[in-house]
């Protein structure tokens, strides 16, 4: 399955792509923020351009597992997203995936704080990466 990340900030949006076969998961340089109908324009359109068959969007859950107010934007953003988009959308808890982009991004020889469209498209693969292996892992137990 062929699936679109998104880690929606407030200056950008880090975006991933998968393989068609949901294996492989790339960055995609990040969508530079404006109106929100032009941001969902903009992503819809890039779903259809890559066939992604799902856009899972990355939703930022507090580490107590709360929803704050940045959640609850991103679930209004999400909301939003379904109804202009043709395909499913989910959403997925993106804790600790800057983090982990960060350290890839310094283990590649990047330097994340000069890099930030790169991190957020990082930390979009990362959401992808973990939203597929859940996926798999739960088509595994159901096929048992």
């Amino acid at each position: 399955m062929r699936a679109l990340a998104l880690d929606v900030g407030d200056a950008r949006i880090g975006l991933a792509i998968s393989d068609p076969r949901g294996v492989v998961c790339l960055p995609i340089e990040a969508l530079v923020r404006s109106k929100e109908s032009d941001d969902l324009a903009a992503v819809v359109d890039l779903a259809k351009r890559e066939g992604a068959e799902t856009i899972v969007v990355g939703l930022p859950i507090s580490l107590d597992g709360t929803h704050g107010p940045a959640a609850r934007q991103m679930r209004r953003f999400t909301s939003s997203l379904r109804k202009s988009a043709d395909i499913p959308v989910e959403s997925y808890d993106e804790r600790f995936t800057t983090t982990e982009a960060e350290n890839r991004l310094r283990a590649a020889g990047y330097e994340p704080s000069r890099n930030r469209a790169r991190l957020d498209s990082m930390a979009a693969v990362i959401i992808l990466e973990s939203f597929l292996a859940a996926r798999a892992n739960r088509t595994n137990r159901s096929s048992k």
